[in-house]
């Protein structure tokens, strides 16, 4: 599912997440009348698809028809192939879905306890097996989001008033969160709202475990 996700990414377009689990399923299920071996999602196949141009998915109609073929009438020159070639065209085909250090910097800037999540799934994937680096980074994502969940964050906002440099006239106003004990910058000042009247943005959704902490928060506050 990542790397539909990924190649979406590449390729600037949206992509169902349903639909390859529909699909998936259904294979499965229809499958196990007949015996047939159990259907994932193919790595290498798409990604040495997205390689060399292809579009459509007609593309996986060519590609039955190779792999029956190749099963069929191929199968002892296929033999002779070496499993360098092999791994080198693999490799090959998914060398652009290595994230680029200008990506991994994007990373760090937007969270950086979801980036050192990142780090050690990759370290544990490359120094034991995708399964223990799976684990992982499911393990500590499930344990950040009950520690996101139990602890929330939230901020009280001000309200800020921006003027575009080409035409001074058009004023457009945001809130942003106010820190306190900072100071207000030189270049953009935040100005609080009226007395009476609190903004806060909730960063998490509302339940049971963390209502006492909105509470008190809200209540000290005032």
């Amino acid at each position: 599912m990542c790397l539909r996700v990924a190649f979406g990414r590449l390729n600037g377009y949206k992509i169902n997440p349903n639909q390859e689990l529909i699909a998936i399923g259904v294979t499965n299920t229809v499958g196990t009348v007949f015996g047939a071996y159990p259907a994932t999602g193919s790595f290498s196949r798409s990604a040495l698809k997205s390689k060399s141009g292809v579009r459509t998915p007609a593309a996986g109609i060519l590609s039955a028809i190779v792999v029956i073929v190749a099963l069929y009438g191929l199968t002892p020159a296929f033999f002779w192939i070496p499993s360098a070639g092999l791994s080198a065209v693999v490799i090959h085909a998914v060398a652009d879905l290595v994230a680029s250090p200008r990506q991994v910097y994007s990373f760090w800037r937007v969270s950086p306890l979801e980036f050192v999540i990142w780090s050690a799934s990759v370290l544990v994937t490359i120094f034991s097996t995708i399964e223990n680096g799976i684990y992982t980074s499911i393990c500590a994502s499930l344990v950040l989001l009950m520690i996101r969940v139990a602890h929330p964050r939230g901020n009280f906002l001000g309200k800020v008033t921006l003027r575009q440099s080409r035409n001074p006239s058009e004023i457009r106003e945001v809130f942003v969160p106010i820190k306190p004990g900072k100071g207000d910058s030189k270049q953009v000042k935040v100005v609080p709202p009226a007395p009476g009247i609190i903004v806060y943005r909730f960063e998490e959704s509302v339940i049971y475990p963390n209502t006492s902490l909105l509470n008190d928060a809200l209540v000290d506050h005032v």
